[in-house]
């Protein structure tokens, strides 16, 4: 039985991603139109007091934090954790409405023809997780406000944020999968930025998590202080967690989470998750763990037009806030 009525309405919305979206709420969040029939599953989802969620927008570091945060409560168990994919350890929650087809209602799998097999082969985590094991670690890219009202008072949270400049690049990087091939970075950038793409507008999504940092069942973290300073935000998550590890016991997880070693890691690198069900495309850049590089948007914004462009569109989104980013 629904808890909460679903608040929000949901209109059609149709822009330049490959299938059919809509836009949500009052903030017109953009998500796949799968998400109509879902959306007050998603606002509903049974919570249990142990539950650990990590939520972010996509490309923000997320599946370094999943593996964290995993580590961290199972006593930096790395057999373990290199013997089973992290989208087993640490479902996606949303995973059905990244995809132009609905799961099932009856067998909860994909069933166009079309699909990729292994598509096919996915179990939806709203029909899984309800039955998976205490403690569930569970990801999500929904913004707070489509999530359960009470996940807050309820569970732990916690939300990693990235520069929105590096975010497009990266999100233009793992879409080019299934972009047409028209839609190069510049014209994906324009609908980044014009909010046009799937679960922007991102800085609304990024203060709805901001505006509850000071929460006590929620730790905000960036990308950019992880980068900076690995071992820093460990000891956060662990004491946040009730945690305690030695120094020696931080290198060592700081060794196993570094960039190099994580590219390698078949559990996290996407090689046995749900990238396999994409086309494989011959360009590094399109890898699922890319290059990890704090700033690395200039690099593709190559012209002086389009970086003014980025800085602007910062400016204005950061005026009035004191959102972690600078312009």
């Amino acid at each position: 039985m629904e808890k909460y009525r679903f608040p929000y309405e949901i209109e059609n919305f149709k822009d330049g991603s490959p299938w059919d979206s809509v836009r949500v709420g009052p903030k017109r969040y953009v998500v796949s139109s799968t998400y109509r029939d879902l959306a007050s599953k998603f606002y509903n989802f049974d919570l249990r007091p142990d539950d650990v969620f990590l939520l972010g927008f996509p490309r923000s570091g997320t599946t370094r934090c999943q593996e964290s945060i995993w580590l961290i409560n199972n006593n930096l168990d790395y057999d373990k954790s290199k013997s089973i994919v992290i989208d087993d350890r640490c479902p996606f929650l949303d995973l059905e409405v990244q995809f132009p087809t609905a799961f099932s209602s009856e067998n909860s799998e994909f069933q166009d023809a079309g699909t990729n097999h292994l598509l096919k082969k996915m179990i939806s985590p709203l029909k899984s997780l309800p039955n998976a094991p205490s403690p569930r670690f569970i990801k999500s890219h929904l913004p707070l406000s489509l999530l359960p009202p009470n996940l807050l008072d309820t569970t732990k949270v916690v939300y990693i944020a990235r520069d929105p400049r590096d975010v497009a690049v990266s999100y233009y990087y793992l879409m080019k999968r299934v972009l047409p091939n028209d839609i190069g970075f510049e014209k994906f950038w324009a609908a980044f930025r014009d909010d046009k793409i799937l679960l922007t507008p991102i800085f609304e999504h990024i203060k709805e998590a901001w505006g509850q940092r000071d929460h006590p069942n929620m730790v905000f973290l960036t990308y950019e202080d992880m980068s900076k300073d690995l071992a820093s935000t460990l000891r956060q998550m662990s004491e946040f967690f009730g945690k305690k590890y030695s120094e020696e016991q931080i290198r060592g997880l700081c060794e196993h989470l570094s960039f190099d070693k994580f590219k390698t890691n078949k559990s996290v690198n996407g090689e046995q998750t749900v990238l396999k069900t994409f086309d494989v495309i011959n360009d590094s850049d399109c890898a699922f763990i890319r290059r990890g590089k704090v700033g690395g948007w200039e690099d593709y914004f190559n012209s002086e037009q389009l970086k003014e462009s980025a800085k602007r569109w910062m400016s204005e989104n950061l005026a009035g806030n004191d959102l972690p980013f600078s312009v």
